[in-house]
C-alpha cells in the first residue's frame, strides 16, 4: 500500500517529467498504431479488391473479339464452369416458328429465341419486366438455380416458361397475354462464311407458356431477341431430338482473384488455347478472355504497400524499444540520488524498484490509452499492450541497475 501511495505522489509531485513521459507514450502508440492502421486497412483492401474491381471471364473466339454469337460445345461449357467461376451467365439461340396451339391454322409468326440462365444476360438491351427481375430471374433460372448443365428428362416433355418481348407484339398486332401456351417449331440456324444465315435445320416441336413481357430501350430493339427462356428447358429440347445446343456466349466473374494464377493454370489443363490475332477466328468459341488489368494493376500496387510497410515492423519495434530504453535510462540517472537516499534510509531494494517501474507502466498506460482513439482499427488494444511489457522491461532493466549499486555513492554525487 505505502509502494502504491508513494508512486502517485511521485507522478504528481514531478509533473514534467511525468507529462514528458505520457507524451511519449502517447505518441509511441501513435504512431505504431498510424503504421498497423495502414497495414490492415491495406490488407482489407486488397481481400475486398474482387468486388469493387471484379475480374470477368468469357468465351471467345479464337482471336478474341468475338464474345457473342458463338458456336460453344456443351463440353466446353463444362470446363468453363469449372473453372471456379460465380454469378455466370450463359446463353443459346433458337430459331423458330409460333402460334396458338397445336390444332391453329392461322399463319404463323417467325421468332428468334434466346435461352439463358439469368436476366443479366439482358442487360445490353436494358429491358423492363412487367413482373419483379427476381421473379424473371426465377423463371429463366429454370428453378434450378446456377445447376443449368443438370438437365432432368422431364425437362425435355414439359412446357417451358418465356418472356415475350412486347415489341415483337405490336409490330404483329398479336393480342398475347399472360398465361397463353404457345406451340413452337424450334430451328437451328445455318451460316455462310460470311456470319450470315443461310438456312434452317428443323430440331423439335415443343410448347411454351407466357408468364411475362419485356420491354427494350429502344437502340436495342435490333438486338433484342422476341422470346427469352430457361436455358435448361432449351437444352432439353435439342437434347431429346438428338441435336446437342450449341451455346451463343458464356461469362463470369472471377471467384477469387486473388488466386488468377491457379485459375489460368486450370484453364490451360482444359486446354482453352491462348488468343491468336493469325487465326482464322469466326464463331467457334474455344479461347478464354480474362478481364484483369485493372484488378492486376491495382492489386500489385496494394501488395507494394502491405509488403513495404511489413517490412517497417521489424525496425518500428526496434526504434520503439531502443527509445524506450534510453527514455528509461536517462529518468533512472535523474533520480539516483533519490534511490541511493532511500536505500541508505534502509528501504528495501525490492520495494524500490516495484514504485519505479508502477511509475513508469501508469504513465505508459494513461499516454498510450489517450492515443488509441486517434489509432482506428481492431489493433489499438494489442498496441497498447506490447508497448506496456516494452516499458516495464526497459524500465526494469536500469531500475534493477540503480538499486544494485553502493548506497554510498550519494556522498561522492
Amino acid at each position: 500500500m505505502f509502494t502504491a501511495k508513494k508512486m502517485f505522489i511521485n507522478i504528481e509531485r514531478n509533473k514534467a517529467r511525468s507529462l514528458i513521459l505520457a507524451a511519449f507514450s502517447f505518441l509511441a502508440v501513435l504512431f505504431a498504431g498510424i503504421c498497423f492502421g495502414n497495414l490492415e486497412q491495406n490488407e482489407s483492401l486488397l481481400a475486398a479488391l474482387g468486388e469493387k474491381i471484379p475480374v470477368t471471364a468469357a468465351i471467345a473466339n479464337s482471336t478474341g473479339d468475338r464474345l457473342t454469337g458463338l458456336d460453344i460445345t456443351e463440353k466446353r461449357i463444362e470446363l468453363f464452369l469449372d473453372l471456379g467461376l460465380e454469378n455466370y451467365a450463359v446463353t443459346a439461340e433458337s430459331y423458330g416458328n409460333i402460334g396458338f396451339g397445336p390444332e391453329n391454322t392461322e399463319q404463323r409468326a417467325s421468332v428468334h429465341l434466346m435461352g439463358t440462365n439469368t436476366v443479366s444476360a439482358m442487360d445490353a438491351w436494358k429491358p423492363e419486366f412487367s413482373m419483379e427481375q427476381t421473379q424473371a430471374g426465377a423463371i429463366l433460372s429454370g428453378g434450378e438455380g446456377l445447376s443449368l448443365l443438370s438437365v432432368q428428362e422431364q425437362d425435355a416433355g414439359r412446357i417451358g416458361l418465356c418472356l415475350v418481348n412486347e415489341s415483337f407484339i405490336q409490330e404483329r398486332g398479336l393480342s398475347w397475354q399472360a398465361g397463353d401456351v404457345l406451340d413452337i417449331n424450334l430451328y437451328r440456324a445455318l451460316y455462310d462464311e460470311f456470319d450470315g444465315v443461310s438456312g434452317f435445320v428443323e430440331i423439335t416441336s415443343a410448347e411454351l407458356e407466357i408468364a411475362g413481357f419485356y420491354r427494350t430501350a429502344p437502340e436495342s430493339a435490333l438486338e433484342a431477341a422476341d422470346l427469352v427462356c430457361s436455358l435448361s428447358w432449351l437444352a432439353a429440347q435439342y437434347r431429346q431430338a438428338g441435336n446437342p445446343l450449341l451455346y451463343s456466349s458464356a461469362k463470369g466473374i472471377v471467384a477469387n482473384p486473388l488466386e488468377l494464377n491457379a485459375l489460368k493454370t486450370k484453364a490451360e489443363t482444359a486446354k482453352f488455347p491462348q488468343i491468336d490475332l493469325q487465326s482464322p477466328g469466326g464463331r467457334p468459341g474455344n479461347a478464354l478472355v480474362i478481364d484483369d488489368r485493372f484488378f492486376i494493376q491495382a492489386a500489385s500496387q496494394l501488395k507494394s504497400s502491405i509488403h513495404l510497410l511489413r517490412l517497417f515492423m521489424a525496425p518500428l519495434f526496434l526504434l520503439v524499444t531502443g527509445i524506450s530504453a534510453l527514455v528509461s535510462f536517462f529518468a533512472m540517472c535523474h533520480r539516483k540520488r533519490e534511490i541511493y537516499l532511500e536505500r541508505c534510509m534502509g528501504r528495501e531494494k525490492a520495494a524500490i524498484v516495484t514504485e519505479l517501474v508502477g511509475e513508469n507502466a501508469v504513465l505508459s498506460l494513461l499516454g498510450g490509452a489517450a492515443a488509441l482513439p486517434f489509432t482506428g482499427g481492431t489493433h489499438g488494444i494489442g498496441i497498447l499492450a506490447a508497448f506496456l511489457v516494452i516499458r516495464i522491461v526497459t524500465t526494469l532493466a536500469p531500475a534493477i541497475r540503480f538499486t544494485l549499486e553502493n548506497p554510498m555513492k550519494i556522498f561522492h554525487s
